[in-house]
């Protein structure tokens, strides 16, 4: 049986209906796309960005101190893998440098001497270009672990991380460097009470007492977050000293 539109008039209905389908089809898929990248860009933002309603941990630290060093391996990162959740990080890069500043430019003396500055830098510029968290904790790790040869290791960090290596080096080798380490610089000056030991790690804007803090720093993150231990799942247990986590592998199953 013949069920095509018998006339003009109905075979023009049929194909603007067609038309009016295909067409709200298009939309849907195009408003589907939108919102898939809006939610993976949000996502991005979230990790790239300092958590609110966490223990903000700000480590002041020198790329050649090997104390600095310890600290990053074996505290801020096996930490960083049990409890993610609860708390948040900040790097600063400087120690117990000195700046001078002229008319010719600005200069950096180092407690590690020339070789420190330059790896300041590379620590300080791979701050700022690589804005992604968790890519940047891995890649001040993987750079503090080769003190002796900054430049070198840093490209290899870089390229650990999916980072832009051309992009730090040339921060790291121009005024852009020295800058961002000028002002790493005054804020760990500004520090009350005054640095006198690196690495010097302020807990929520409190230094607290550093040996608690530098000897075992899950213990003192837990201890100010019990109240959000009924909110977050395991946290108890993960708090837990004796809770064994294999170094860098689960750091990067955490961050992907």
């Amino acid at each position: 049986m013949d069920i095509r539109p018998k006339n003009m008039a109905q075979r023009r209905v049929v194909y603007f209906i067609i038309r009016g389908m295909l067409f709200f089809l298009a939309i849907f898929g195009l408003w589907r796309m939108i919102s898939l990248i809006s939610e993976n860009s949000n996502a991005i933002n979230k990790e790239d960005e300092l958590k609110d309603n966490h223990v903000l941990v700000e480590v002041y630290y020198e790329s050649m101190c090997p104390d600095s060093k310890y600290f990053i391996k074996h505290q801020l990162v096996p930490a960083f893998e049990k409890i993610p959740e609860v708390f948040d990080f900040r790097l600063v890069p400087y120690g117990k440098a000195k700046t001078t500043e002229n008319s010719t430019g600005i200069f950096f003396s180092c407690q590690h001497f020339e070789l420190e500055c330059l790896g300041n830098k590379i620590h300080a510029c791979g701050i700022k270009y690589i804005t992604n968290r968790s890519r940047q904790l891995r890649f001040a790790s993987c750079l503090i672990n080769n003190i002796r040869n900054p430049q070198s290791a840093g490209e290899s960090c870089a390229h650990e991380v999916n980072a832009n290596w051309d992009e730090i080096e040339k921060c790291s080798n121009s005024k852009e460097g020295s800058e961002l380490l000028k002002a790493y610089g005054e804020e760990t000056h500004n520090l009350t009470p005054s640095v006198t030991f690196i690495p010097t790690v302020v807990l929520d804007k409190n230094q607290g007492h550093q040996k608690d803090i530098l000897k075992n720093l899950l213990k003192e993150v837990c201890s100010k977050e019990t109240n959000l231990h009924h909110v977050y799942e395991n946290v108890d247990f993960r708090c837990n000293p004796n809770t064994s986590f294999i170094h860098g592998q689960n750091l990067a199953k955490i961050w992907g």
